[in-house]
């Protein structure tokens, strides 16, 4: 097959993967220069918030030779990513554009945090390289096909995605780790054995998959066992093969995939009413309820189902409040009359914010708030980086919360969550 279309088949096997889980709203697929050079930057970029993921692509066959084939995918993607981010970072404006957006600048000000990844989609090989540590202290990570399609299947939020990034990079990071093939297809040339037995010290060796390594971050309650780190100089090899078939297979991981099923209720309720209607502030709301990870959207779901059940009983002009937290993000769900004017609806989503930030004294930066009437039909609004209110405007608000008794009997429902439920 024509190499340039077997790299468009990749890169489309990849955008598909990233589409799904990360949500197409972030993802940048073969992103130009637009205010430059026009040329590619990179065949997948991700943004979110302040965090950007440059991926790189490689899809060449596998002919038997390994240490002729990672330089011509391995090597190549890394000066690929490499020019990807001088391009990005290097330069005072850059300009990309998104399939379904306008042309916007790159806020490259705001990133406080940037991955590489290289996505080679060849297969047959005994053994690669699962991250590379370049000359300048910089850390690249390598997935195979297979290994990219189930990570982003188990881990498909970009927070989840993310911690999973950035605990690997910690435990691989100026390490020499492969995987090893426990049944291989061929045996090795001499090329492969020197590669294999190259800088061994400081080395770690999976037997297995990485999705074999996935598993144990599951059962260790998302981190790696304290066993996988080499305390000696000489390496260590780990024998995990068939820990990933043994994990999907228990008790345990059917029960997580039960309890995670109610959770994407969340993801579709940002795409098909979040970003429905045409309002400024959209694509913030989506990106902070997006920012949860799968098991406080898990968290938040619930809280809305029994919302939901309960104001179908209540007296249609009686407002009630439902409060949720995670760190410095707070989301609000109220109940409005379809009825009211937009003017009543505006004051009530002014009035719920300013009591809850005046309540719990200015702890969260974010605001969430998502207006329900009993249909359902729905209103959104987000306050972020708010300033501190005046002591005159304290005093009202203190006011308000007497006039309309809240507060009064106010207890905050919390709710435990276990990613593998009893």
């Amino acid at each position: 097959m024509d190499s340039y279309l077997k790299g468009n088949i990749g890169e489309q096997f990849v955008n598909e993967i990233a589409y799904k889980s990360f949500f197409k709203y972030w993802c940048y697929p073969s992103p130009k220069y637009e205010n430059g050079s026009k040329k590619e930057i990179c065949d997948l970029l991700v943004i979110f918030k302040n965090i950007t993921i440059i991926f790189s692509v490689k899809n060449y066959e596998f002919k038997g030779n390994h240490t002729r084939y990672f330089k011509k995918t391995i090597e190549k993607a890394v000066r690929q990513l490499n020019g990807g981010y001088r391009t990005l970072f290097d330069n005072d404006l850059v300009e990309i554009k998104h399939p379904d957006k306008k042309v916007e600048r790159f806020p490259k000000d705001n990133i406080t945090k940037v991955f590489k990844i290289i996505e080679n989609l060849g297969q047959g090989v005994n053994f690669y390289d699962i991250a590379r540590t370049t000359e300048k202290d910089d850390f690249i990570t390598i997935f195979d096909k297979d290994t990219f399609k189930v990570i982003t299947e188990e881990l498909d939020t970009v927070p989840d995605f993310i911690d999973y990034l950035e605990k690997r990079e910690l435990l691989f990071k100026s390490k020499n780790v492969k995987a090893l093939n426990p049944n291989p297809k061929q045996n090795l040339i001499e090329d492969d054995e020197l590669y294999l037995n190259k800088n061994l010290n400081n080395s770690i060796s999976i037997i297995g998959t990485e999705k074999d390594l996935l598993s144990y971050f599951f059962k260790n309650t998302r981190s790696f066992p304290d066993s996988f780190v080499a305390s000696d100089a000489d390496g260590m090899i780990l024998d995990l093969s068939g820990a990933w078939t043994e994990y999907k297979l228990s008790p345990k991981s059917f029960k997580k995939d039960f309890a995670d099923s109610v959770s994407y209720f969340l993801d579709g309720f940002v795409l098909n009413e979040v970003l429905k209607y045409d309002y400024i502030e959209k694509e913030l709301v989506a990106k902070e309820l997006l920012s949860l990870n799968r098991l406080q959207r898990r968290a938040v779901v619930s809280d809305f189902y029994d919302f939901c059940n309960k104001i179908k009983d209540y007296p249609e002009n009686l407002v009630h409040r439902r409060f949720v937290e995670f760190g410095d993000l707070a989301i609000v769900f109220f109940n409005f009359n379809s009825g009211w004017e937009k003017e009543i609806i505006y004051r009530l989503f002014e009035l719920i914010f300013e009591t809850f930030a005046y309540y719990y004294k200015y702890k969260h930066k974010t605001f969430v708030l998502i207006g329900m009437t009993k249909n359902p039909h729905f209103a959104f609004k987000i306050y972020k980086n708010y300033e501190r209110f005046t002591s005159e405007d304290e005093k009202i608000i203190e006011a308000n919360i007497k006039e309309l008794a809240w507060f009064t009997d106010y207890k905050q429902q919390g709710r435990t969550v276990n990613e593998f439920p009893d």
